[in-house]
């Protein structure tokens, strides 16, 4: 299935990081968001999209086991990590999958902004 080119999925069960990326991005790029990791895989199987903001912790299926079964499934997204604690451990695990950045809480406007035009332009 084919990536459509300005798609991303945001994954956290903070309503209000939903919310704040619905702000920042939903004008530039096609968002599609969710609070859960099950949900997640659904959307990623079914319309991929390029780049997934992905929260560490969430209740049922947590991020980590998402990346982990994106990578086992042989996905080709980008993964940004985003977490409201670091910890190196979880850091280094998760770009060891394949993340290709860790952002912490709160968000970095900028950050969030750059990736973003990085990853889809």
């Amino acid at each position: 299935m084919e990536h459509l080119s300005k798609r991303i999925l945001v994954v956290d069960d903070d309503q209000g990081i939903l919310d704040s990326f619905e702000v920042l991005l939903g004008d530039r790029y096609n968002l599609v968001m969710t609070d859960n990791g099950y949900e997640a895989l659904r959307i990623i199987e079914t319309k991929p999209p390029r780049l997934v903001f992905l929260d560490i912790k969430m209740p049922g299926l947590d991020g980590m086991d998402v990346l982990k079964k994106l990578r086992k499934d042989q996905k080709q997204v980008e993964v940004v990590i985003i977490t409201a604690t670091q910890r190196d451990e979880i850091e280094r695990e998760a770009k060891s999958l394949g993340a290709i950045d860790f952002l912490t809480k709160p968000l970095n406007i900028v950050e969030v902004e750059r990736i973003a035009s990085q990853i889809l332009s």
